[in-house]
């Protein structure tokens, strides 16, 4: 499969950026503080979100090996503020991938007002026991970072969507995936929201959700069925060493085959040169019994020119 680098990862253009970008807005007027995230707030994960950030982490990282995209980073949780005036107002991306900052050494957090720190291309989130504030801030502040595209998943809506017949509590509806992303004219619009799978216009993947062992799990995949999976990285290793296995067993094969080839061939020549020796072999027993056959005959003439004429040969009188 032949995967080729998308330009919009690597190079985010600064003035279609600032074409659109409006100035940030508080929650409420004036007051930024419903918005602060100070690092005890951003603790805590269950353990279902710990392991989708795990997967669609390493998956990610794996697409970027896979389709050699330069100048990115596939991360998670980093700060990312956007309000230079209140640097508490930031959010930290359950996953994201953004354009590498070109500050050195990586700046710890990405503050987007200065220079050569931007906001991710796209941003995942896994949806937290909170499920409201989830739902209500998560797309606003991603719209003010200036994020490219945001795709949400919910563990409970991927839950209730696997089990036909259970209808939600009324006035909770909730959607096992969303995205959010920007128009044209760089409106920030929800484009999906619903069970089935969802295209990344940044990836250019789908978010699709499967079934394992442990529930319901969102992955990244070349198919909207998830049936070409985006492998993590322990899975493309895994998937290398079984072509590998394969390969060698190929290549056993191949040894195997060719030395039954050739042990039929030694056969063959064996076969052909036993038959020469048997043909020859009945030569020299055929020669040796004309051989024997004529001197019995020389015998038997030189016996009768010895014993004379036959006197009642009367043949020459």
């Amino acid at each position: 499969m032949t995967n080729t680098p998308t330009p919009s990862l690597v190079n985010i253009p600064a003035q279609r950026r600032s074409r659109r970008r409006s100035q940030p807005q508080p929650p409420v007027p004036g007051d930024w503080s419903s918005w602060y995230l100070t690092d005890e707030d951003d603790m805590g994960q269950s353990f279902e979100q710990f392991d989708c950030i795990q997967v669609l982490l390493s998956s990610l990282e794996q697409l970027v090996k896979e389709r050699q995209w330069a100048d990115v980073v596939a991360g998670s949780d980093v700060f990312f503020g956007w309000v230079k005036s209140a640097p508490l107002v930031r959010i930290s991306p359950d996953v994201f991938l953004m354009p590498w900052p070109q500050d050195r050494p990586r700046p710890s957090s990405i503050q987007t007002w200065r220079q050569g720190h931007n906001p991710p291309s796209v941003a995942i989130e896994i949806v937290s026991e909170d499920w409201r504030k989830d739902y209500e801030e998560l797309p606003p502040k991603y719209e003010q970072l200036d994020a490219e595209e945001l795709l949400i998943y919910d563990p409970e809506g991927a839950s209730r969507a696997s089990m036909p017949g259970i209808k939600p509590p009324r006035g909770a509806r909730r959607y096992a995936i969303q995205r959010f992303a920007r128009d044209e004219e760089g409106v920030w619009l929800r484009t999906h929201a619903g069970d089935g799978a969802c295209w990344s216009s940044v990836l250019e993947v789908h978010l699709v959700i499967v079934d394992t062992a442990h529930g319901p799990r969102p992955r990244l995949s070349f198919d909207p069925r998830g049936c070409e999976l985006v492998p993590t990285v322990a899975e493309h290793e895994r998937l290398l060493k079984e072509a590998e296995r394969e390969r060698a067993e190929a290549a056993d094969q191949r040894a195997e085959h060719e030395r039954r080839l050739k042990e039929v061939e030694r056969e063959r020549a064996e076969h052909e040169r036993r038959l020469k020796e048997a043909e020859r072999e009945r030569a020299e027993v055929a020669e040796q019994r004309s051989a024997a056959l004529e001197a019995e005959l020389a015998a038997l003439r030189a016996a009768l020119r010895a014993r004379g004429p036959d006197p009642e040969d009367t043949s020459s009188e």
